[in-house]
């Protein structure tokens, strides 16, 4: 999805090395394990931009890693190899690539972890600072590198090492860019890696008290932009408002979950049934990963039969996949597995123009790839088995294949990579591209949800319900909700209630 920068055309601004840590340049050799001390940077940033266009096509877990991945890991093994890779990497990752963020993160936890002293100088070579953020230098490409690099270094180096990697210095240069002032992208991702240092307590309450010592408190400014119709600002606004409730909290701020208006919200996101670490927004219609994994997510409400239709609308446009899936469908965030990768879960995913499949891609002929605002349309119809995704109102794709394992049991969902952001329309507000050729049900109409149900409860709340709840001694050990008055033959188990054999 990117080009490869070649020896004509170099990046906007390069970033030299220091002399220290940029040896003379020596031609790379095949196979990788030959790549040795002193690569030319340009080869560098060409490895890079391959493997940010091959990862971003690549639809096959089950291949070898990309030959440009594994060269760059083999230079990262070397402390020197590690700066160069990350130098080259802040340089030409493009703003405009929806993989590039990703592309990022993806390099950085494949690439052996370096020594602290190591990481310590990408900062001291990068001269971060309060001065830096004020200052800036012009480029907003790399100033946003910067802050993904630091957020997957503290993603990585978590305990004493971050608190060491977390310098007055960085603290400032983070800090000082959470402020509408700056490009949105840039604020964005200072955010993300203020919460990433945060996952180490003794951080967390250094980054609080910094905060708080601002006169006005610079997230109550940001969390302002949650609604923004400004796609990046939006998901500044929404990172902002999610750390407030779940990090770094303020006395006397009423938390989200307790302000919203769910009044006429009867299908949401099921904050029970959610991936570890996908964030939901307080009214449940908005979901986000930041995580490095593939974080999933279901709706509240089943189907079971009818014709029914739902929207997302995207707040980014890398690869999310979404769609239907069942109770059955597979939640593996660490190996990738998300809706689509199952025989009873069906997706599609724009970036890379695929509907997905039991981790069967099909490419989707003559469609643009998705880009923030555009409205993804999903709609299952049990009585012609087919699933129809369509993108602005145009039909994209059909597809009948989960219908071969599934014929009841279905739930709006979707997973999402790295740093991406999705809104959805389970009818509570008007369609904004329905269906015209066929009758169709919404999930608002029908849904019903208690009140405590529809409450998004910040994650340390959730947790500590869970760690305070108990289990009756006689309940079923199968729903977990009837008394368990049954018994299994021929093994004379007893422990099942009455409504799970009925």
């Amino acid at each position: 999805m990117g080009v490869c920068c070649c020896k004509e055309k170099a990046p906007d601004e390069l970033v030299a090395l220091p002399s220290s840590a940029r040896p003379p340049a020596e031609v790379v050799q095949d196979p990788p394990s030959r790549i040795t001390k002193g690569v030319d940077p340009r080869l560098i940033e060409s490895l890079i931009m391959e493997m940010l266009r091959v990862a971003a096509t690549r639809v096959d877990t089950d291949d070898e890693s990309p030959e440009s991945l594994m060269k760059l890991h083999v230079i990262a093994e070397r402390d020197d190899g590690w700066l160069q890779l990350v130098t080259c990497m802040v340089n030409v990752i493009p703003v405009d690539d929806p993989f590039g963020p990703t592309a990022i993160s993806i390099l950085l936890d494949e690439c052996p972890l370096p020594a602290r002293e190591t990481v310590i100088n990408v900062i001291e070579f990068y001269g971060l600072s309060e001065e830096r953020a004020c200052l800036g230098n012009g480029n907003p490409r790399v100033e946003r590198n910067i802050c993904i690099t630091l957020g997957c270094i503290a993603e990585k180096l978590v305990g004493p090492n971050s608190v060491a990697v977390l310098t007055e210095d960085t603290l400032d240069y983070l800090v000082t860019y959470l402020s509408p002032q700056y490009e949105s992208c840039i604020v964005l991702f200072a955010l993300i890696a203020l919460q990433k240092f945060s996952h180490t307590s003794e951080n967390r309450l250094i980054i609080k008290s910094r905060l708080e010592s601002i006169q006005e408190h610079p997230l109550l400014i940001l969390e302002t932009f949650a609604n923004s119709n400004d796609y990046v600002w939006r998901q500044v606004g929404f990172c902002a408002q999610w750390a407030l409730d779940n990090i770094f909290l303020i006395d006397g701020r009423v938390l989200s979950y307790e302000t919203v208006d769910v009044t006429g919200i009867h299908a949401m996101l099921n904050s029970h049934d959610v991936s570890e670490y996908l964030q939901l927004s307080s009214n449940g219609l908005e979901a986000r990963c930041d995580s490095y994994s593939f974080e999933s997510v279901r709706c509240t409400f089943q189907v079971n039969d009818g014709i029914w239709y739902y929207e997302g609308v995207l707040v980014t446009s890398g690869v999310m996949q979404i769609g239907w899936a069942t109770r059955n469908s597979r939640f593996l965030n660490d190996e990738g597995f998300g809706i689509g990768d199952d025989i009873y879960s069906i997706s599609y995913d724009g970036c890379r123009r695929l509907v997905w499949y039991n981790a069967r891609p099909l490419k989707v002929q003559k469609v643009p790839a998705w880009s923030p605002g555009d409205v993804l349309g999903c709609l299952l119809d049990t009585e012609a088995k087919e699933v129809i995704f369509y993108l602005n109102g145009q039909q994209i794709a059909m597809s009948k294949d989960i219908f071969n394992t599934t014929r009841q049991g279905f739930f709006a969902a979707a997973s999402f990579m790295a740093y991406q952001q999705c809104r959805f329309n389970f009818g509570y507000e008007m369609f904004k591209y329905p269906p015209t050729d066929r009758r169709y049900t919404c999930f608002n109409d029908f849904g019903r949800l208690t009140v405590e149900e529809k409450q998004i409860l910040p994650k340390r709340m959730y947790m500590a319900q869970i760690r305070n709840s108990t289990v009756q001694e006689n309940i079923c050990t199968i729903c977990y909700d009837g008394i368990g008055c049954c018994m299994i033959e021929p093994c004379k188990h007893k422990g099942t209630c009455s409504v799970i054999l009925s």
